[in-house]
């Protein structure tokens, strides 16, 4: 019998939360004893372990600097978040800190967390659904233990093709989440909570680890 293996979400205290989606189910279609691909073992128990989180509002990104100078600017119509709330989310990585000269790196930050009791690994990956669709970018995907690590996800991405806008969809895939339990045969519940002041400080303690030393996955070993 397959055990439900429970996850919390939570998104952290920031304005204009409202418009944050839950993590969608990528079992869309699933009909048991219905005959198709998604009557697969296999693609059901990936699909089970799968989430996909939406993006919260319209952005549209332009390139126009160098790579030398590398600047980014929203465009407009195309983009709903305005330029001074878009600051407050946004960080272009000094180019020394780029996996590759060539292409430009920036991260938003989003306010989801996810956590468990027992262990279990978040790993953050593009979204399925854009796959083959040529996007002008790459996320930069990652891994971490979120019963030992609790942090809010960030969307980080590399700029491929500095000639095309990044163009992302309010409602459209952001970036897409699977989880790994000590259970293979786990299949994942996800439940939303209210932050508490407990897990509020619990978080601040990790933020931004990664600034002051290297070596932080040491930090979260238990």
């Amino acid at each position: 019998m397959v055990q439900k293996f429970e996850i919390s979400w939570l998104l952290l205290d920031v304005e204009a939360s409202k418009i944050f989606f839950h993590p969608a189910t990528q079992l869309h279609g699933y009909e048991k004893n219905k005959p198709g691909v998604l009557s697969c073992p296999a693609v059901l128990t990936k699909r089970q372990r799968n989430f996909t989180i939406k993006a919260p509002f319209d952005l549209k990104l332009r390139f126009t600097g160098t790579i030398s100078r590398p600047e980014i600017r929203p465009v407009y119509p195309g983009s709903s978040i305005t330029p001074d709330k878009l600051q407050n989310i946004f960080t272009l990585s000094p180019r020394e800190q780029w996996i590759s000269d060539d292409y430009p790196v920036f991260q938003i930050t989003t306010p989801y967390v996810f956590c468990s009791d027992a262990p279990c690994y978040i790993n953050q990956v593009f979204p399925r659904e854009l796959i083959g669709f040529g996007t002008p970018f790459r996320l930069i995907e990652g891994r971490f233990p979120i019963h030992a690590w609790k942090r809010p996800l960030s969307w980080a991405v590399e700029w491929l093709d500095l000639e095309k806008d990044i163009v992302v969809k309010r409602g459209k895939p952001w970036f897409d989440l699977f989880f790994e339990t000590n259970d293979p045969s786990n299949s994942i519940r996800l439940v939303n909570k209210e932050i508490t002041a407990e897990m509020r400080a619990e978080i601040f303690a990790n933020h931004d680890v990664t600034s002051y030393i290297k070596g932080t996955s040491q930090l979260f070993e238990v």
